[in-house]
C-alpha cells in the first residue's frame, strides 16, 4: 500500500495557524489529518496551540479548537499552567467563558508552579470582569489561598486593585454565603498573619481601607492580630508619617480599631483578674484620722515634681518621625545663611566706585575706590557687618552639623547624638535670628532715630527668642545629665552586687 506522504500535515503549521488565528487553515489541515491535534502531545512544543491562541486573544480560533478537542483545554504548558491561566491574566473575557462552556469549572482549580490558580492571576492584574467569571463557575476558588497563605483578597490590596475587591466581596454576598464564613475570610491571615487590612493600612490604602471598614462582616476583623501580636492600628504606626496615614488612622479609629496593648489591657481588666476593690474595706481597723481614709478613693495625682520627671523621659522613637523633618529644617536654614553670605543686607557694589573724598556709601579706605561685588555695608559699617558675618557663618555652620549627624550613618538614637543634633539646631536657629537682628539694623537708616526705634524693638523680639531657646538648650542638657547620672548609678549597682556575690 503506497502512502500518500502530501497529506501530511506539519505541527508548526498549525501553530503558525493559531498565532494568526486563522481558522480555515485549521479547518484545511483538520480534512487531511482529522488526528493532527490527537498527535500534538508527541510533538516537541511545550504549549498546545490553545495556548497561544488565548494569548493572541482569537476568540473563534479558540473555539474551533475546543469543538474538535474540548480535553486540550486542561492541557498545561512548561509552567503548569492551562489555557484558562493565560486567559485570565490577559483579561480575554469572551475566551474565559468558551474556556468555561467548553470543558467545565475544573481548570478553575488548577495550580501552576507558582501554586496560583486562574483566579489568582486575574486578581492580581485587576482583570474584574474575569473575576465575576471565574467566581461564578466555581465559587470555592476564593477560598483557595497561596503557598505563603495570601488570598484572593490579599491580592487585590497587595496589587492595589479596589475594583476587583469590591467584585469579589460582591459575589461572596450575594452567592448566599454564611457571616461566619466571609468573616473568617477577612480575618485570614497570610504568612506573617496579616489580614486584608493589615495590609491596606501598610501599603497606605485610604479608598481600600475606607472601604473594608464599612463592610459590615469587617467589624470583627477590625482589631485581629497579625503574627506579631499587632493589630492593623499598630502597623499604621511603623509606618512613616503622612496624610494618609493619618487619614487611615482616623478611619480605624472611628470603626473601633484599637492598639494591641488596649487590647491586653482591656481583656486582662475584664477577664483575668479579679474586679478591684471597693475605696473602703469595713474590716481593716482604719481610724477616720488616718492618712490611708482621707485618700481612699481619691484618684491619684501627680506631683509637680513627677510630671516634670516625667517631660524628662526620653523617647528614642521620636527621632524616627522627626528625621526627614530635621533634614529639611536644617537644609533650608543652610541655604538661607549660604543666600546672606553671597547677597549681604544692603546688597554689594554693581561696579567700582572711585571717591576720593570718602563720597556717600564709600568710606573707611584709603584708596577711595569701592570695587564691584563687595557689600556697600563692608565701607558704611565694616563693624557691624563682621558681626553679621560672624553670627551668619556659625548659623551656616551648625545647620552642616544637623546634616552631617542624620546623613552620616550614625546611631541617632543614642542620647549623645540627640543632644549634639539638639544643641547644633538650637545654636543654629539662635546665630539665625541675631544675624536677622543685626541685619534689621543695618539697612535702618540712622536718621530721625530710626535705628534706634528699630533697635528697641529687635533687641526685645532677640531677646525672648533666645531666651527660649536658651531654656530649650538647657532643658535638653539637663535631661543628657540624669541619663549620665543614672548609668553611673546602674553600673555601680551592678559592681556592687557583684562584690557582694564574690
Amino acid at each position: 500500500m503506497e502512502i500518500n506522504k502530501t497529506n501530511k500535515v506539519d505541527p508548526s503549521a498549525l501553530y503558525d495557524a493559531a498565532m494568526r488565528g486563522d481558522t480555515e487553515t485549521l479547518q484545511d489541515m483538520l480534512r487531511r489529518d482529522n488526528l493532527i491535534l490527537k498527535k500534538l502531545p508527541l510533538s516537541s512544543f511545550t504549549e498546545t496551540p490553545l495556548h497561544i491562541s488565548v494569548l493572541a486573544g482569537h476568540l473563534d480560533f479558540t473555539r474551533a479548537l475546543l469543538r474538535h478537542d474540548p480535553g486540550m483545554a486542561m492541557e498545561v504548558d512548561a509552567s503548569n499552567c492551562t489555557p484558562l491561566h493565560l486567559a485570565s491574566a490577559a483579561g480575554h473575557c469572551e475566551i474565559v467563558g468558551a474556556l468555561l462552556g467548553g470543558v467545565g469549572s475544573d481548570a478553575c482549580l488548577v495550580r501552576d508552579v507558582d501554586g496560583r490558580i486562574p483566579l489568582h492571576l486575574a486578581t492580581m492584574r485587576g482583570r474584574s470582569d474575569v473575576v465575576r467569571e471565574l467566581v461564578g463557575a466555581r465559587p470555592e476558588s476564593v477560598l483557595v489561598k497561596l503557598d505563603d497563605g495570601e488570598t484572593v483578597l490579599h491580592l487585590c490590596v497587595k496589587c492595589g486593585h479596589l475594583e476587583a475587591l469590591k467584585v469579589l466581596v460582591e459575589m461572596m454576598v450575594s452567592s448566599g454565603g454564611k457571616k461566619d464564613v466571609i468573616e473568617s475570610i477577612f480575618r485570614s491571615g497570610d504568612g506573617d498573619g496579616n489580614t486584608i487590612l493589615h495590609s491596606a493600612a501598610m501599603f497606605k490604602q485610604v479608598q481600600t481601607t475606607s472601604y473594608l471598614v464599612s463592610l459590615p462582616s469587617m467589624g470583627a476583623a477590625v482589631n485581629s492580630l497579625n503574627g506579631f501580636g499587632s493589630t492593623a492600628l499598630d502597623c499604621l504606626e511603623l509606618c512613616p508619617k503622612d496624610f494618609k496615614s493619618l487619614r487611615i488612622r482616623d478611619l480605624l479609629v472611628e470603626a473601633g480599631g484599637k492598639r494591641a496593648k488596649e487590647i491586653m489591657t482591656s481583656s486582662t481588666d475584664h477577664h483575668h483578674l479579679p474586679p478591684p476593690p471597693p475605696p473602703k474595706i469595713p474590716s481593716l481597723p482604719i481610724s477616720s484620722s488616718s492618712p490611708l481614709a482621707t485618700n481612699m478613693g481619691r484618684p491619684a495625682t501627680k506631683s509637680m515634681g513627677q510630671r516634670f520627671k516625667n517631660f524628662l523621659d526620653y523617647d528614642p522613637k521620636w527621632i524616627d518621625d522627626m528625621k526627614g523633618s530635621l533634614l529639611v529644617v536644617a537644609g533650608l536654614m543652610a541655604q538661607m545663611s549660604f543666600q546672606a553670605a553671597t547677597n549681604p543686607p544692603g546688597g554689594v557694589w554693581q561696579e567700582n566706585v572711585v571717591s576720593p573724598d570718602g563720597g556717600f556709601g564709600c568710606q573707611n579706605t584709603t584708596s577711595g575706590l569701592c570695587r564691584a561685588g563687595t557689600s556697600v555695608h563692608a565701607y558704611r559699617d565694616p563693624e557691624v557687618l563682621y558681626v553679621f558675618m560672624g553670627l551668619n557663618t556659625m548659623a551656616f555652620g551648625a545647620s552642616l552639623c544637623v546634616m552631617l549627624l542624620i546623613i552620616g550613618g550614625f546611631p541617632l538614637r543614642k542620647r549623645f547624638f540627640i543632644w549634639m543634633m539638639a544643641q547644633a539646631m538650637c545654636a543654629a536657629l539662635g546665630c539665625m535670628t541675631a544675624a536677622f537682628a543685626v541685619g534689621a539694623l543695618l539697612v535702618t537708616p540712622t536718621k530721625n532715630d530710626a535705628r534706634v526705634r528699630v533697635a528697641v524693638v529687635v533687641a526685645f523680639l532677640l531677646g525672648a527668642w533666645l531666651l527660649s531657646s536658651l531654656v530649650i538648650s538647657l532643658l535638653d542638657t539637663l535631661r543628657f545629665c540624669i541619663w549620665i547620672s543614672k548609668k553611673k548609678k546602674k553600673k555601680t549597682g551592678a559592681r556592687a552586687s557583684t562584690c557582694s556575690v564574690v
